[in-house]
């Protein structure tokens, strides 16, 4: 089913000696070469300096979490993506970038600076939160009515979408939903919202990015697309009217915060009446919603193997057969491994609670190979093959926005001042870039070709 979206993955870089090093991880990653060609994986612009975009029409940079002034988070994004299967391919090459910034860095520094997908972790003087934005493209008129609909899914999908982690020594379905302070707030940062509410489409003014705060970055394949492909279907569903009426909950907050602390599985919210509802009822209104939407919508294989997951995880977890979900849920994965049976798995002199917070961060690192271990050993449910990645880290998704934004890199390098998620500015002059689908070699041709010969006729500025 076809629904834009990308994911914007916060990666945790540690302190060392008092120093955080993104800026040397990006630099790291400006140097390497990719194999055949041994083009450089950033775009360049004019004068052979470098963009923010990545040659698979994503972004890297670095962002600031807990020092003002410093850089202490390398985010990574996918480009614009026309699915969940999609999504998925692309969240997992930001992994391979990030590893890649963390050898190459090795390589040239001497020593190793971990990138870890963790969503909550231990700053020098306190705990902070990394995860990861998801941004969903909707109809701006049809959708607004109905946002408040989403809210009570956000707060109960974290029981198949929760990474599972540490906070204070207590093992947490959802360690992120520890640090949401309200519904929707415009910044993010501090407010920590379960929505983020600024308006800034990327794309027409008659559609919206419906942006989602309180997700975490999983290791995990299948919970990665089951997260975007149920929320797309939710969203999407919304939008459609096929999903409304949901009950309200009384506090948002709080009931997010609840069931993230109780992985036994005691899942009971309060609503605004005062009734309570158990998790699995809550979700059952989704639930409806979405089988609605496939009967009226154009779905394909991904999309009917999306459901017939939920619906199976749904019933287990209400079972209580959590056995039957450790190759798929992630947080039932790291809850099996590290919490349950931390002797089978890893080894430790030191004291329990704080070893099972280190392998949780090695599980956690894309530059270790805990996880990949743990993924064979446990036979963890993979969707991607060497091709699906491969294609993801190297490419953009063919036609869309972000494959012709590389393109258009490309052609204008010689002239290109900068790139934006919608535009490009060439020689001071910006040129809007709203379309999301449909830049075939002849739509990205006739942009190019308006803006060449504007600048061609330019006399060359000197460097001298």
């Amino acid at each position: 089913m076809k629904i834009w979206q990308g994911i914007e993955v916060e990666y945790c870089v540690p302190y060392i000696k008092g120093r955080a090093y993104v800026n040397e991880l990006l630099d790291a990653l400006k140097n390497y070469r990719v194999p055949p060609n041994g083009e450089p994986p950033f775009l360049l612009k004019r004068d052979g300096q470098f963009s923010q975009f990545l040659i698979n029409g994503g972004r890297a940079y670095g962002d600031m979490s807990v020092t003002p002034g410093v850089y202490d988070v390398l985010e990574i994004t996918t480009p614009e993506c026309p699915n969940p299967f999609l999504a998925l391919a692309y969240e997992k090459a930001t992994e391979v970038y990030a590893r890649i910034a963390s050898d190459e860095f090795e390589r040239l520094g001497g020593f190793r600076i971990h990138c870890y997908k963790i969503s909550a972790t231990r700053s020098e003087h306190e705990y902070t939160t990394r995860g990861l934005h998801e941004s969903y493209l909707v109809e701006r008129k049809t959708f607004e009515d109905g946002v408040k609909e989403l809210i009570p899914y956000l707060v109960a999908r974290q029981i198949f979408t929760g990474v599972g982690g540490y906070y204070f020594g207590r093992f947490m379905i959802s360690p992120r939903q520890m640090f949401v302070k309200s519904v929707y707030a415009e910044k993010v940062f501090g407010s920590w919202p379960l929505i983020g509410g600024i308006d800034e489409p990327h794309a027409d003014a008659r559609f919206r990015r419906v942006q989602v705060t309180n997700g975490e970055g999983a290791r995990s394949e299948w919970t990665t697309f089951i997260r975007q492909a149920i929320t797309s279907y939710v969203i999407r569903g919304i939008e459609k009217g096929f999903i409304k009426g949901v009950p309200r909950l009384r506090d948002p907050v709080e009931a997010t915060k609840l069931i993230a602390i109780s992985p036994e599985g005691d899942w009971t919210l309060e609503l605004e009446g005062g009734q309570e509802i158990k998790v699995f009822d809550l979700l059952s209104h989704y639930l409806d919603g979405i089988e609605r939407l496939f009967s009226n919508e154009e779905i394909d294989d991904w999309d009917r193997y999306a459901l017939k997951e939920f619906k199976f995880t749904l019933k287990k977890l209400e079972e209580g057969d959590l056995e039957a979900l450790k190759d798929r849920v992630e947080w039932i994965t790291r809850l099996e491994v590290i919490e349950k049976n931390f002797d089978k798995y890893f080894e430790s002199e030191d004291i329990l609670e704080d070893s099972k917070v280190t392998a949780n961060n090695q599980y956690s690192a894309v530059s270790d190979a805990t996880f990949e271990r743990i993924q064979e050993e446990l036979r963890l449910i993979t969707l991607l093959d060497d091709r699906d990645l491969s294609r993801a880290v190297l490419f953009p998704p063919p036609g869309s926005r972000g494959f012709a934004r590389v393109k258009v890199a490309r052609e204008l390098q010689p002239w290109l001042d900068d790139l934006g998620w919608a535009n490009v500015r060439v020689e001071g002059a910006v040129h809007p870039m709203l379309d999301l689908e449909g830049w075939d070699d002849a739509k990205i041709s006739e942009f190019v070709n308006k803006i060449k010969p504007k600048v061609e006729r330019k006399p060359q500025k000197s460097h001298s």
